[in-house]
């Protein structure tokens, strides 16, 4: 995997967020609202965890080669295997904060220290195939978690395949912030991401 193949993941992962900051304009993005659900954030929470699917099949396989998962006519892994391969070679992943105006920092993949699948994975399961009985689970909590779940999965992935300190993707993020990026683009960013320290 070459860094410009995951830079088509990192702008993908962009877009979804310039979709977040459009939907700004009608739901603030706040806790009051976490469990506010719609057609545009079923979307969103949908096309997010779709991508997190891939660039996690992605990152297993850059870890390990021998999983077989990954070519395109074989789509055999699960959120849990991916969790074994991804955390075996990169514990701390669970710690990684994302920043969120108005809310503060959530670490999307904390849960991964106690279970197998975290509980916006669930949802976003239950969204996907019965959509007629939890169309609610579509709300703006899962649909922030699984996006700056995303974020930290392609920022990992791209580390894991640059081997470079302090590498992140550009450009940066609008509105789901970090201290993993650099504030100016002449410095190092403020923190290592775990597991690369």
């Amino acid at each position: 995997m070459t860094e410009n193949e995951v830079l088509q993941h990192w702008k993908y992962f962009l877009t979804l967020e310039k979709d977040l900051i459009r939907l700004k304009d009608y739901v603030e993005i706040h806790p009051d609202n976490f469990e506010t659900y719609s057609f545009e954030l079923s979307k969103l929470l949908q096309l997010s965890c779709s991508e997190i699917d891939s660039v996690c099949r992605l990152f297993s396989k850059a870890i390990d080669p021998s999983v077989t998962y990954d070519d395109e006519t074989t789509y055999g892994g699960n959120i849990a295997t991916y969790k074994n391969t991804i955390m075996g070679k990169y514990p701390q992943i669970t710690a990684v904060n994302i920043n969120i105006p108005d809310i503060g920092d959530i670490q999307p993949w904390q849960e991964w220290t106690t279970v197998n699948k975290p509980g916006w994975w669930d949802d976003y399961n239950k969204v996907k195939h019965y959509r007629h009985s939890s169309f609610k689970k579509a709300n703006l909590k899962n649909v922030l978690y699984a996006l700056t779940a995303l974020e930290t999965m392609i920022m990992y992935l791209y580390r894991h395949i640059l081997d470079k300190e302090y590498a992140t993707p550009t450009p940066f993020p609008k509105y789901l912030d970090s201290e993993y990026f650099a504030p100016y683009f002449m410095c190092r960013p403020n923190k290592e991401l775990p597991d690369f320290e």
